[in-house]
């Protein structure tokens, strides 16, 4: 029963975090052009994408390979796969090949296909009460 809560904040958690790094991905330029002050901060920069990325991925690997291993739903490990490998690759490579957009893109891509993964297998466990 405790593995199933703590698998199912890791979810919710993920999908707050994946949230995060594409809203941040989409408005920063925004927010950037009217508050100049704050492209100046690490929030402006590129390792704010990297340090989230610390958070994401073992919070992603343990809630999705808990879930999986509970409900065998593969397009649940599809989606998180895909979501972060793309954020990933997009944390190594971005910027230098990809371009400010194609980084933007593909961020917000990958944090999208993640947090998709996150919901289903969250509404999975609780449709099928894994762990109780």
């Amino acid at each position: 029963m405790r593995s199933s809560k703590m698998q199912m904040l890791m979810d919710r958690t993920a999908i707050l975090l994946s949230t995060a790094c594409a809203i941040h991905c989409l408005f920063l330029p925004v927010i950037v052009i009217m508050l100049p002050v704050l492209g100046t901060t690490f929030l402006g920069n590129e390792d704010f994408h990297r340090l989230l990325l610390w958070f994401v991925f073992p919070i992603s690997v343990l809630a999705l390979t808990q879930g999986c291993r509970r409900h065998q739903d593969r397009i649940v490990i599809m989606f998180g796969i895909l979501g972060l490998a793309l954020l990933l690759v997009t944390a190594i490579i971005g910027h230098e090949i990809l371009g400010e957009e194609g980084e933007r893109l593909t961020t917000v891509s990958g944090a999208t296909a993640l947090a998709l993964g996150h919901v289903r297998n969250y509404m999975l466990c609780r449709k099928n009460k894994c762990g109780l």
